[in-house]
């Protein structure tokens, strides 16, 4: 009962009519969003993020989703997560510092929680930009002795086009024990708001395929809400996946 009431919250914030909202600068982004799938929708996963832009963002470049990644800057961020059906909670920090020379470093740190089990996550990365859209980075996670430790590289770069916004393209590769992970990933946004897009997943047992689409409605200056929905192609997978969210920068 208290997640559905915490959900109707949430969905009578996204039925205010949208007024014309103005694309100002910000420093700081807190959202709260709601996941799950349509098949049971009411077990779905809270979280709760907020982020710190060292400098403002430029809300004008690029899509707005996209808006924290191509400003390049120094951040810190905190956020904690709820999956009622497990009793899974999980806290969370990360920062990440950009030089002059655009080489950055980042860090992250984990904290979860089911029942009276608990464990500890973390991470760093280190990456370049090498142009104004794009990245490139290595990454190395561990934690508790119930995880195995996981390294990688990852590529991401956005580009911008004349008739619609643009395609933000993304390549990982993630090592882990005796097994290779390769994600990869294009979302093409037709507005700043909306984009359309396909994942593509290799673990070396399986691969997948997933279809997705997302939407940021503009509510005001200073909120916004977003919607995703994404489906698993050529899978035994019931429902679709559903995302709500609301996002408030100032």
């Amino acid at each position: 009962m208290k997640k559905i009431t915490a959900l109707a919250i949430l969905l009578g914030f996204v039925s205010v009519n949208a007024a014309a909202a103005q694309d100002n600068p910000y420093q700081h982004e807190a959202g709260l969003k709601y996941s799950a799938n349509s098949e049971e929708f009411s077990d779905g996963l809270w979280n709760a993020n907020y982020r710190y832009y060292i400098s403002p963002v430029d809300q004008t470049k690029g899509p707005y989703a996209l808006n924290g990644f191509l400003a390049q800057t120094s951040n810190v961020g905190v956020n904690y997560s709820n999956y009622d059906e497990s009793d899974l909670d999980t806290i969370g920090v990360d920062g990440t510092y950009v030089f002059a020379s655009k080489w950055f470093i980042a860090a992250n740190y984990q904290r979860s929680e089911i029942g009276s089990f608990d464990w500890n996550t973390y991470g760093a990365e280190v990456g370049y930009y090498f142009n104004d859209s794009s990245a490139v980075s290595a990454f190395y996670n561990d934690g508790s002795d119930s995880i195995e430790e996981s390294y990688g590289l990852k590529v991401r770069s956005f580009i911008a086009l004349q008739s619609t916004t643009g395609v933000d393209l993304s390549a990982n590769w993630t090592h882990q024990d005796s097994d290779d992970t390769f994600n990869l990933g294009a979302d093409w946004y037709v507005t700043k708001s909306w984009s359309v897009g396909l994942g593509y997943t290799d673990d070396g047992h399986d691969d997948t395929f997933v279809l997705k689409t997302a939407y940021w409605l503009r509510l005001s200056d200073s909120f916004s809400a977003n919607f995703e929905l994404a489906r698993e192609l050529d899978s035994d997978a019931d429902g679709v996946f559903i995302g709500l969210g609301l996002t408030g920068r100032f």
